[in-house]
């Protein structure tokens, strides 16, 4: 008997023996993703933004009056995000409005109207946010 030699022929010089090759078919599985509740993700969202507008905030309060407009600008997008993910917003809307109305105030020389403007923006505000006496 002639060996096989691994090219399928016969080491002693015959003809090839018949090689029969099988393929398997390949399968993939994939698991299904796993089950979200959309109301959590967006009212947890929500909660984040909102904490992150209250912070931004309270630190503009504390900040120079040159860089509180970049505070009010940065809380007033983290309540668009709130609003933009959904969930329980109300009243956001109207907070966005009156940080945006605060910012682009000048630093200086506000007219009467503008200064009483702000002054019920920023009482609004701290109601909204649920702090006491930050910018007055």
């Amino acid at each position: 008997m002639a060996a096989i030699g691994l090219d399928g022929c016969s080491s002693g010089g015959g003809a090839p023996s018949a090689a029969t090759t099988s393929t398997v078919p390949k399968t993939t599985t994939t698991a299904p993703a796993p089950a979200t509740s959309t109301t959590a993700t967006t009212g947890a969202a929500s909660s984040a933004d909102f904490a992150s507008a209250k912070s931004e905030w309270e630190q503009g309060a504390s900040a120079i009056s040159a860089d509180q407009g970049s505070y009010l600008d940065q809380a007033a997008t983290d309540l668009g995000d709130a609003i933009a993910a959904g969930g329980n917003t109300s009243g956001y809307q109207m907070a966005v409005q009156e940080l945006q109305q605060l910012a682009s105030l000048p630093e200086t020389g506000d007219t009467a109207a503008q200064m009483a403007e702000a002054q019920n923006d920023i009482g609004n505000l701290n109601t909204f946010f649920g702090t006491s006496g930050l910018y007055e």
